[in-house]
């Protein structure tokens, strides 16, 4: 049997290898240097789980009487930090579309049309495709989505210390 030291270790190299894949390693890496929680989405407190949603739902997240009581330039703030967020969740999806289909296209090392394929980068994107697969079907969880709004700057940088 394993040791918890040894568990915990295997436990620490599956993600990093998941964050490595999701393109998110280094966001967690220095992220994790001045980490006071665990990064688990059901543990977050009021404060951390209301700017959560309001980058990633936008305005759908409030009532009509909040939204007709909130001050037009207040909307637009969170209207525009919404579009961001959803450009970035699009061309985070494309680039981890692009990685999995490279690894199906590297089967076929003879082929010219799949040499051509893999031969473009992952992370060019189209701006203009929007990509309605799931961040489920991704394997993308909001623990992620955390990680990569607070590296876009979507989210604060003292995210995990805010509290009520």
């Amino acid at each position: 049997m394993f040791t918890e030291k040894q568990l915990k270790k295997i436990k620490e190299e599956q993600l990093k290898s998941r964050y490595d894949y999701l393109g998110i390693l280094n966001e967690y890496q220095t992220i994790r240097k001045n980490l006071v929680q665990s990064i688990i989405y059901n543990e977050l407190n009021q404060q951390q789980h209301f700017l959560f949603k309001r980058v990633l739902h936008g305005l759908n997240m409030y009532t009509v009487e909040e939204k007709n009581n909130m001050h037009w330039d207040k909307k637009r703030r969170i209207k525009k930090v919404w579009r961001r967020a959803q450009s970035v969740i699009n061309t985070w999806k494309q680039t981890i579309c692009n990685k999995r289909s490279n690894e199906i296209f590297q089967i076929f090392n003879s082929s010219k049309l799949a040499k051509s394929i893999v031969s473009v980068p992952v992370d060019e994107t189209d701006e203009k495709f929007i990509n309605t697969m799931s961040l489920k079907t991704l394997g993308i969880r909001y623990e992620d989505l955390i990680i990569k709004f607070m590296s876009e700057g979507l989210l604060p940088k003292n995210y995990f210390t805010l509290e009520k």
